[in-house]
């Protein structure tokens, strides 16, 4: 019979990583909370299955520690929600690369010693899947990831904005080794992006016609600081202002993104959302909020689905980029729908009534 547990890898031992390792420690410790998930339960999975038997970083202050302790290193700024118990689960030195913006340089001190062949700790760890969630815009460096997953024939899971699952060479390498492939950039449960997509689709649903509109951020955490390097903020705002473009039907004038970094917010994200447009009579409808959450527990809730659902389509023997998990989850998947139409394929997958 097969075991529910599933084994996963995690590149990149920053916020998510903490927000994934200690949500869940506290839905072990408290599985009541379980309900508190959009799906606690995805066929036979439950989020508190899932182990983390392989972890990779470069930082001096990560590796060759135990994950447990890594995922509360200084430069890390997801608050300690729960204790978290050693795992026995070493952090190694993963594949440099393009892996440092000239502004991490300045406050990641990279680990002495050889860069670990990420392949055989896959292999030898028995991951079913690697995660990677590794700083925005280290295109190589995802992509060494993306080859050591398909070497050690496992699921990727891409987080990063760098094109995997949406580009037709990596999809037709995975559908080719029938290994799953899920991505890109991860959308946060009740974060800016999926926020800004309601808002648009509840006014387009009563006939008002979008006519401006911006969500700008603020954050204190690492991956705002690495996008204060221009060239990897306009590359995450770029993602995010394509994906929140087709909530609408008609060209607008957009802007979405990160605004800038804060260090004392910790990791706190503060979105300020502004939203013009015209319904009957070409009467005015604006509407301004702001949204404050924690990043790491926010991307956390949707990875937690994400692992499990993955799980899912490797036991149907799911190959290439899964079309429903990369639209629930992901804010540049390889087949692109609204908020509504995703979370629908989403539910329809699990329980069987859709086949990617």
């Amino acid at each position: 019979m097969e075991s529910d547990e599933i084994r996963i890898a995690i590149a990149g031992i920053g916020n998510i990583a903490s927000g994934l390792l200690q949500g869940i420690t506290y839905l072990n410790q408290f599985k009541e909370e379980k309900n508190k998930l959009l799906h606690p339960k995805i066929g036979s999975y439950e989020a508190r299955k899932i182990r983390i038997v392989a972890a990779f970083d470069i930082d001096s202050t990560k590796v060759q520690t135990d994950i447990s302790d890594a995922i509360f290193a200084p430069i890390n700024c997801t608050p300690k929600l729960v204790n978290v118990e050693k795992l026995g689960v070493q952090v190694e030195k993963g594949p440099v690369k393009d892996g440092l913006s000239e502004i991490l340089q300045k406050v990641i001190n990279i680990a002495d010693g050889e860069e670990v062949d990420v392949v055989s700790i896959l292999k030898e760890s028995d991951a079913e899947m690697l995660i990677c969630a590794i700083p925005t815009g280290a295109e190589k460096a995802v992509e060494a990831y993306a080859q050591a997953a398909l070497d050690a024939e496992i699921a990727f899971i891409n987080c990063t904005p760098t094109t995997i699952a949406s580009d037709p060479t990596w999809s037709k390498k995975y559908k080719q080794a029938n290994i799953c492939l899920i991505g890109d950039d991860l959308q946060s449960l009740a974060g800016g992006t999926v926020l800004h997509k309601g808002f648009l689709d509840v006014l387009k649903e009563q006939g008002v016609i979008i006519k401006d509109t911006y969500q700008l951020d603020v954050a204190g955490g690492l991956e705002t600081l690495n996008t204060l390097d221009d060239d990897r903020k306009e590359y995450k705002r770029n993602v995010k202002e394509r994906s929140i473009q087709q909530s609408v039907d008609n060209h607008i004038n957009l802007a979405s993104g990160t605004s800038d970094y804060l260090e004392f917010l910790g990791n706190r994200r503060i979105g300020h959302f502004w939203i013009y447009g015209e319904g009957f009579m070409n009467m005015p409808v604006k509407i301004d909020i702001r949204l404050e959450t924690l990043d790491g527990p926010n991307g956390a809730a949707t990875l937690i689905d994400v692992i499990r659902a993955t799980k899912l389509a490797q036991r149907r023997a799911g190959s290439g980029p899964i079309s429903s998990i990369c639209a629930f989850g992901f804010k540049a998947p390889p087949v692109t729908t609204n908020r509504h139409n995703a979370g629908k394929w989403f539910d329809e997958y699990i329980v069987g009534k859709r086949i990617d």
